[in-house]
């Protein structure tokens, strides 16, 4: 009781105690009024503007403890689009460490950031709109849409299989000899469909090769019919026509002579080839039908494949070569 009453003495007969106190009750109300605060943009905006120009004022480290103990640990800020809880430690922490200029600096920033986001907008949203549509007009976004029914189709078919085969495979997982047999069934499957298609290609060999050679191959103009068109060609002055065409009317004679075989895949040089080689059981060619061909082959060449110009000689002189290959002219 004694020590009671001697602290009571002491507290009433202490003004500076009382006035400490009264400090301290008004710094926690102040606290507690701020930290149940809910503020909008602009009054927001305003209250960090008020703490940035405290700090302006190059306040003492007295000053800045007693500002940092009456900053709520968070301010509500209410918009018309939802509630935000911004905390104020990073604040706080810069007034603790006495850095007035990195404190004012942060409440700057964020009093701009909070402006900003206040701002109405400056587009409407049919302008924003319109701008929108023009871009996704240019080349780069014109394969930009939506998946189409058969893309969403084959999505869900992807889906679906992936699930099954996993679903199968899980199950082979639990059952060891049931997945051997699997494995050896899609080995011994993969092995028959490659049998399968090499007889088939085989097959297909042997069809091709059992084809008609080309010896039933038969003329379809005598060689009469082919001196016909050379003579016309000419007399319409078309000279490089009637040298082709009386070349065809020489083969044409030498197959009838059983020289070469009736045979129309042959090149030119192919049938001079035939004529030059000796027959089965001769010594040497017989130059009666080689140089006559020789020479129309060589004009043949010239005139026909590289289509060099022809001339009423040109065509006379073929002519002469068809009567030394039998043809008879007249």
């Amino acid at each position: 009781m004694n020590r009671f009453l001697l602290c009571a003495l002491v507290l009433l007969g202490n003004p500076w105690s009382s006035a400490g106190f009264g400090q301290t009750q008004s710094t926690v109300s102040n606290a507690l009024s701020s930290a149940n605060a809910v503020y909008d943009a602009a009054s927001f905006a305003a209250e960090l503007h008020r703490l940035a120009g405290t700090l302006q004022s190059k306040p003492s480290k007295e000053e800045m403890a007693a500002l940092r103990d009456s900053l709520p640990q968070r301010w509500t800020v209410s918009t018309p689009e939802r509630t935000y809880s911004i905390s104020s430690e990073p604040f706080r922490n810069q007034l603790t460490a006495l850095s007035s200029e990195k404190a004012l600096e942060w409440v700057e920033h964020l009093a701009a950031e909070v402006e900003a986001s206040s701002a109405p907008a400056t587009a409407s949203t049919t302008q924003a709109r319109s701008e929108l549509n023009g871009i996704l007009a240019r080349q780069e976004f014109r394969g930009v849409r939506p998946p189409g029914a058969w893309e969403l189709f084959r999505q869900r078919m992807a889906a679906w299989l992936e699930r099954m085969l996993m679903k199968l495979f899980g199950g082979i997982g639990r059952h060891p000899i049931g997945g051997r047999i699997v494995f050896w069934l899609i080995m011994i499957g993969g092995v028959g469909c490659v049998a399968l298609w090499l007889i088939r290609f085989l097959g297909s060999g042997d069809r091709m090769d059992s084809l008609a050679s080309s010896g039933s191959v038969v003329a379809s103009r005598t060689w009469q019919e082919w001196i016909r068109m050379a003579r016309e060609a000419a007399n319409r002055g078309d000279f490089r026509e009637a040298v082709h065409s009386a070349y065809w009317a020489g083969i044409v004679r030498l197959e009838d002579s059983g020289v070469v075989p009736r045979d129309r895949t042959k090149t030119p040089r192919e049938y001079l080839r035939l004529v030059a080689e000796p027959s089965p059981g001769e010594l040497a060619p017989r130059p009666t039908h080689r140089e006559p061909l020789a020479a129309l082959t060589s004009r043949l060449e010239r005139i026909w494949y590289a289509n060099c110009g022809a001339g009423p000689e040109d065509f006379h002189d073929s002519l002469r070569q068809l009567e030394a290959l039998g043809c008879q002219l007249k």
